[in-house]
C-alpha cells in the first residue's frame, strides 16, 4: 500500500477506491479493463472503486464507440473532510491564542521581529522536512534579512522544504527562491498560513513585520493530519498543467 492510498484513506475513501484513484491520477482518461490490468483488482472491486468515486463526483463516466471512459473530474467532496481537518486545527489555534501557557505547556506564541526569528531558528534546529500550506510570500517580503539567511542555513542543513501556494498567490514572489519545491492549489486562500515539520504545526498570522503572530503547537497527531492533508493536496497539485 502506497503512503497516499493511507492518506486517502485517512480522509474518508475506502481501500478499493482509494487505489483506483491513485492510478488514475497517471492519465487523463481509462476504460474498467485497463484499469483492471494496471492495479491488478478483480473486476468488481475495480467498478466497485469507480462507481465509489462516481458517486462521490470524483470520477466522470462516458461512452464512447459503446465502451465506458472513466476520468477524474474533481476531488471537492474528497477534500472536504481534510478542510474541516485544518479548520478544526485552525480553531484550537485560535481558542489558545489568548490563554497563558504554563511551563508545560504544549502551546508557544512568537510575535514581531524577534518572535519570527527565535521561531525559524527552532525550525531548523529541528532538522525535518518543511511542508508550507497555504504560503504566500510575506515572510519573504516582511523579513527579507531573516528569511535569506534562513534559506541558506536551511540549504546548508538539508532541510527539504515544498510549499503550496494558492492561485491567489503569484508564483513569481517565490519562483526564484534557492532549494525550494511549490505547486499551485486552485483552492480557497487560506486564513492562515501552516508550517508542518515534525510532530509540530504552526499557524502563521502575516500582519504587518510588527504585528506577524505565531502559534506553534507540538501534537504529532495533528501535525501528521495536517501531512497528509498536504499530501493529498500536494499529489492533486501535481497533475494539472
Amino acid at each position: 500500500m502506497t503512503m497516499l492510498v493511507t492518506h486517502l484513506q485517512d480522509l474518508g475513501l475506502p481501500k478499493n477506491s482509494a487505489v483506483v484513484f491513485e492510478i488514475m491520477l497517471k492519465k487523463e482518461e481509462w476504460t474498467a479493463r485497463e484499469i483492471i490490468d494496471k492495479i491488478g483488482l478483480h473486476r468488481h472491486l475495480v467498478y466497485e472503486g469507480l462507481n465509489d468515486l462516481e458517486r462521490r463526483g470524483i470520477v466522470k463516466r462516458i461512452v464512447r464507440n459503446d465502451v465506458f471512459h472513466f476520468r477524474l473530474v474533481g476531488a471537492e467532496s474528497l477534500l472536504s473532510k481534510a478542510e474541516e481537518q485544518y479548520a478544526a486545527a485552525l480553531e484550537v489555534s485560535r481558542m489558545v491564542r489568548d490563554r497563558k501557557p504554563s511551563e508545560e505547556s504544549l502551546v508557544t506564541f512568537f510575535e514581531g521581529v524577534e518572535g519570527v526569528h527565535a521561531f525559524t531558528e527552532f525550525v531548523l534546529k529541528q532538522k525535518k522536512p518543511l511542508d508550507v500550506l497555504g504560503a504566500n510570500a510575506r515572510f519573504r517580503q516582511f523579513y527579507p534579512e531573516i528569511f535569506d539567511l534562513w534559506n541558506e542555513k536551511r540549504i546548508h542543513s538539508g532541510i527539504p522544504f515544498r510549499a503550496l501556494i494558492p492561485v491567489d498567490v503569484p508564483a513569481s514572489l517565490l519562483r526564484d527562491v534557492p532549494g525550494l519545491h511549490f505547486r499551485r492549489y486552485d483552492g480557497r486562500l487560506f486564513p492562515s498560513v501552516a508550517w508542518i515539520f515534525g510532530g509540530h504545526v504552526a499557524f502563521i498570522f502575516w500582519n504587518t513585520r510588527q504585528q506577524t503572530e505565531i502559534i506553534l503547537i507540538r501534537h504529532p497527531m495533528l501535525a501528521e493530519q495536517q501531512r497528509d492533508f498536504f499530501n493529498v493536496l500536494w499529489k492533486l497539485a501535481g497533475t494539472k498543467k
